[in-house]
């Protein structure tokens, strides 16, 4: 009798823990990235800006003290970055860096690029600061995204030419986790969108989804156009701010 206990409670056990278990990993592989499970493709971005050539911007919902700007004796593109982890959003455009790693021995190919807007929010009309701007530098980003668009699919150009929907041929992941690396001019819609980047690629027979954010949040990005109460320019050091507003 003692011996048929044991064996009933074992049971009972086994299968709780197998519920257990089973619920742990439900959870588990929930919370992770969408990508499929033991793929081994991985994404790392970077935002940055080319200032011989773009205007990096940043819109307040206030005013701004540019003279204390001016005091802590900071450049001002590491201004605008300050400006923005005190509560701005950058606007106009973004270039998004993206970091594609392969840790498998199987191929990993492409299949599409897209933005997907998760949230949208008036513009903020307290002070725009910009600084850089074009000077006679080449622009070398070939992928495009407009959050403007309908579709905000990626696009590819051949300078100001539109060759296609990205990518027009075969992007090929190397093997055994060699990064691929490329770049995305982002260019801001009409309202502030906090987006994600949605990387679709096939690996032999399976297709799979990266989702690329920005350290676990989305990337936001507001017009530059528009109404601002304020408005600054630094100057051609990048030292100092000139209100043109």
């Amino acid at each position: 009798m003692q011996t048929v206990f044991v064996a009933a409670l074992g049971i009972v056990l086994s299968t709780v823990l197998a519920g257990f278990v089973t619920t742990y990993f439900d959870v588990w592989s929930s919370s992770r990235s969408p990508v499929p499970v033991g793929r081994g493709v991985h994404a790392e971005s970077e935002v940055w800006w080319d200032l011989t050539q773009d205007n990096k911007a940043v819109r307040l919902k206030g005013p701004v003290d540019t003279e204390k700007l001016e005091r802590n004796d900071l450049d001002g593109d590491t201004d605008l970055d300050g400006l923005v982890e005190g509560g701005g959003v950058y606007a106009g455009m973004v270039r998004i860096r993206l970091i594609l790693m392969n840790f498998t021995k199987v191929p990993v190919s492409i299949t599409g690029v897209r933005a997907r807007v998760t949230a949208e929010e008036p513009v903020p009309e307290g002070s725009l600061l910009s600084c850089g701007g074009p000077q006679g530098g080449i622009g070398m980003t070939r992928v495009r995204i407009d959050l403007g668009s309908p579709t905000r699919s990626a696009q590819e150009y051949d300078g100001k030419d539109l060759v296609g929907q990205y990518p027009t041929q075969q992007v090929q992941l190397a093997k055994q986790d060699e990064p691929a690396i490329f770049d995305i001019l982002v260019v801001a819609g009409k309202t502030t969108a906090s987006y994600v980047l949605d990387v679709d690629y096939q690996q032999g027979t399976d297709k799979g989804r990266i989702v690329v954010d920005q350290s676990g949040k989305p990337f936001v990005l507001a017009p530059a156009e528009g109404d601002a109460r304020a408005k600054y320019k630094c100057d051609t050091a990048t030292t100092g701010w000139e209100k043109s507003r």
